[in-house]
Order: C-alpha cells, then structure tokens, then sequence
C-alpha cells in the first residue's frame, strides 16, 4: 500500500492519529509540484481533512465542510465554512485573490469576509464586507497529486486536503466569485 493510500484512508477513518503528520512529511519529500507547470491543478474544491493548528476553525469537523475552491485561471478563492449536507455556497467565507510568488508559493490576498446565504428567488443573501485593513499570507503547496494537497501556510501550519468533486458546486462558486 503506497503512501498515499495509506494517508488518505487514516484521514478518513482515524483523523487524530499520531500518523498522519509523518505520512505527509514522507509526501511532502517525494514531491515535484511546480506552481508555474501545475497551478491549474489546484482547481477546484479541496477540503480540509487535518492541519496542525490548534484553532478549531482549522481543523476537521464531522459537522462542517471547511473548504477551500480555488480558480486559478480568474485568481480567486474563497475558504468557506458551511454546514455538512448543504450543497450550496452557504456559510462563512472568506473571499481571496490569488497570485504566483514561486515555484511553490501561493500569494493570498484576503478580499472580503463575512456570511453567506441561501438564495431568496434570484437574489443571493449575503452579508460579506471588504477587508479594510490588508490581510496578506501566502501558502506552499508541498504535495499535490489528484485527489491530495498538502500545504504550509506562512505561520508554519501543516494543511492536509482533500479533492471533493462536486461540479455542481463548483459552478455556483464560479457565479458566485464572479461578482469580486
């Protein structure tokens, strides 16, 4: 069973165990993700499945998706919160733009922040202010391959995602990120 096998399955039936951290260390080794050959790879919608930071908001939760769409194409992304089970861009979200600073660097630039509703016929409620003050970070992808990304983020935390297909959802995020 190869390594990454063996991480995606512990993420799924054992997401505290002590294993994990070592299987994306042994990931992150063998990897040749370059940003500038691979950023559309990125596309689409991740979800996060463990991180090394002690903030709940960062960590997995068997009652709310945090997700992450990125399109790469547009430079957009929004890191969303969102009740499990809702097929819909609802929750709280942070919305970011997007740029290349290396090989492996991610430029994140956070744009707007606050809630996000459903849709009352054809308006989308939604209460998202801009960000007044700059808010700057960047993330290194250490690891991609179709259904895994692992990342560092500037303060030194470790983010293991998972790929989610959802076309469905995606496309609602592409109308969505489309009015930013």
């Amino acid at each position: 069973m190869d390594t990454e096998y063996k991480l995606l399955k512990i993420l799924f039936e054992k997401p505290n165990s002590k294993d994990i951290l070592l299987m994306a260390l042994k990931l992150e080794n063998k990897s040749n993700f370059n940003l500038k050959s691979d950023i559309e790879k990125l596309k689409g919608i991740w979800e996060l499945r463990w991180s090394s930071s002690n903030s709940p908001f960062l960590n997995y939760s068997p009652l709310i998706n945090n997700l992450q769409i990125l399109k790469p194409s547009k430079s957009k992304a929004i890191n969303l919160l969102k009740p499990r089970g809702i097929d819909g861009i609802i929750g709280t979200g942070i919305i970011s733009e997007l740029s290349t600073i290396s090989d492996i660097r991610l430029g994140v630039k956070f744009t707007h922040a606050g809630f996000i509703g459903p849709n009352i016929g054809f308006v989308k409620l939604k209460a998202l202010a801009p960000i007044k003050r700059e808010q700057k970070g960047w993330l290194d992808t250490t690891y991609l391959s179709k259904n895994l990304r692992i990342c560092r983020g500037d303060k030194g935390t470790l983010f293991i995602l998972v790929r989610r297909n959802n076309e469905k959802l995606f496309r609602k995020f592409e109308v969505f990120i489309s009015k930013f």
